[in-house]
């Protein structure tokens, strides 16, 4: 695998990294969104859940009118269904998940359950809980994935494929880590 070697660095200090509990948060709404465009039967449940628990704030606008949505398109559940490569990329900068690897194959959702508080039960200890991966670490991660999907890009360019790497994995780890590391303030739908 060939990255770009010239592209600028990620700077340290002009980074604002997301509180562990803002990770947490953030992972919660992914998961109770993913059971909605699963179950929509669980719709109001849900919602109910996470004004409850205290996350509903933090749903994003167009999160709001997902929940909301008596019917979800499938191009729309497909992509809550992305969002479990957030969830596995955020999960790993609270420590909840011991290495990412390359981002060659999708995560299984069989592999996050376990990670998560219960279904519908308290999620304070799971947001309390949560501690940062190392600085360091969730750069190097970051500038990694920059790089990688720059080359994804220029591949692209050029009718290529950069062998043993899903390009739609390592674009929902880019943009992770792209809020992660406040690059964007906000969750970008």
């Amino acid at each position: 695998m060939v990255l770009i070697d010239d592209l600028p660095p990620i700077e340290g200090e002009d980074v604002n990294l997301k509180t562990p509990q803002q990770i947490a948060r953030r992972i919660l709404i992914f998961s109770y969104l993913n059971c909605v465009a699963l179950d929509s039967s669980l719709r109001e449940e849900v919602v109910m859940f996470l004004i409850r628990e205290k996350l509903w704030d933090d749903v994003s606008v167009q999160e709001t009118a997902l929940f909301h949505k008596p019917k979800l398109s499938e191009q729309e559940v497909a992509q809550i269904q992305w969002r479990a490569e957030s969830i596995w990329v955020m999960l790993w900068a609270i420590n909840k998940v011991e290495t990412l690897g390359l981002p060659s194959d999708e995560v299984h959702p069989q592999a996050i359950f376990p990670l998560l508080p219960r279904f519908f039960e308290t999620t304070s200890e799971f947001i309390d809980s949560a501690t940062a991966r190392a600085r360091a670490e969730i750069l190097d991660e970051s500038d990694f994935m920059f790089r990688l999907n720059w080359g994804l890009r220029e591949a692209h360019n050029r009718d290529k494929t950069i062998p043993g790497i899903d390009e739609f994995v390592a674009y929902e780890r880019y943009v992770s880590l792209n809020w992660i590391t406040g690059v964007v303030d906000q969750w970008q739908d």
